[in-house]
């Protein structure tokens, strides 16, 4: 009989552990409040939402993965280039596979596809794109103020590889010979 109540509390405490993370509510926690902001900024990117960026981007934002190697200083600006992205990757998807939250800091993994309506982001026109890269985003009052990005260097490599070399890197054979590797 003692088996049996024993065998019984056990069962009941483990209902009980399974049943407590699926009460159906939602977690209200700041972190899971940047989450759905962090997703709502991602669908937004890929439509080009420009009012949905503007209410999630603080004035002062600066990204640090701009074109060139460049920092985008300002809401507007940093605003303007997300929205744009999609005016030159057609069927533009961003699709997030995992992201984490610790506090004023969304930490994302994600996969980015589409089809190069032309060369304004450094690949030829018509070229595939489909990578991943991370982003990390700093938060300031529930809003982005600063983002890095990274991404995986063997996928910038083979889209290296596509693009045409200029007339100085045709001069330099070891240059050419590198990218190749």
């Amino acid at each position: 009989m003692k088996k049996l109540i024993f065998a019984a509390a056990v069962l009941c405490f483990f209902a009980s552990c399974k049943d407590s993370g699926t009460t159906g509510t939602t977690d209200n926690s700041p972190n899971e409040k940047n989450l759905v902001n962090n997703k709502k900024v991602y669908k937004a990117i890929e439509t080009g939402d420009a009012a949905t960026l503007d209410s999630l981007i603080a004035s002062d934002a600066v990204d640090h993965q701009g074109p060139n190697g460049m920092d985008i200083k300002g809401k507007d600006s940093v605003r303007h280039m997300l929205a744009d992205m999609h005016n030159h990757v057609k069927d533009f998807k961003l699709e997030i596979i995992a992201d984490a939250a610790n506090g004023d800091y969304i930490f994302t993994l994600a996969n980015i596809s589409g089809t190069m309506n032309d060369a304004s982001m450094g690949m030829p026109a018509g070229s595939k794109m489909d990578e991943k890269g991370v982003d990390v985003i700093k938060l300031k009052d529930g809003k982005m103020v600063e983002h890095w990005g990274f991404v995986d260097p063997a996928a910038m490599m083979k889209h290296m590889q596509s693009m045409p070399m200029n007339d100085k890197m045709d001069k330099n054979e070891d240059m050419k010979d590198s990218m190749k590797k």
